[in-house]
């Protein structure tokens, strides 16, 4: 069993451990950078509760990138495979993985909503 560390996310009674949460921050500055032909940096990351259903999301320069996670164990959350990145939906919880993983939300205000579906076996 691994201990808990501070850096771990806890959001009722699901955690986000510290190393897949690295995992996913990696994935998403990676996808992100390919798509912009540019190094981009996560400045910030935030676990969110959304309709029942957990997202980390990731935010770079005036751009948020959600990722969708699913439960594990119970208690674990881990990386779903899918993340949804918007300029527009940056201060609202829009452009969000649909319940069904395979399309994005789009903000109610703006079709600025880009999908990235990659294996969940990355992070294994």
């Amino acid at each position: 069993m691994t201990a808990c560390s501070s850096d771990d996310f806890t959001i009722e009674e699901m955690t986000l451990s510290k190393s897949e949460q690295d995992a996913i921050v990696k994935i998403v500055q990676t996808n992100v950078s390919i798509a912009k032909n540019a190094q981009i940096t996560i400045d910030s990351v935030k676990l969110k509760k959304i309709d029942d259903t957990h997202y980390l999301s990731s935010y770079h320069g005036d751009e948020i990138t959600t990722t969708s996670l699913k439960v594990e164990n119970g208690v674990d959350l881990k990386y779903a495979g899918i993340s949804c990145t918007s300029k527009s939906c940056y201060t609202s919880d829009g452009c969000i993985p649909h319940k069904d993983e395979k399309k994005c939300t789009k903000c109610t205000w703006s079709a600025d909503c880009t999908k990235t579906v990659t294996s969940d076996a990355l992070t294994n």
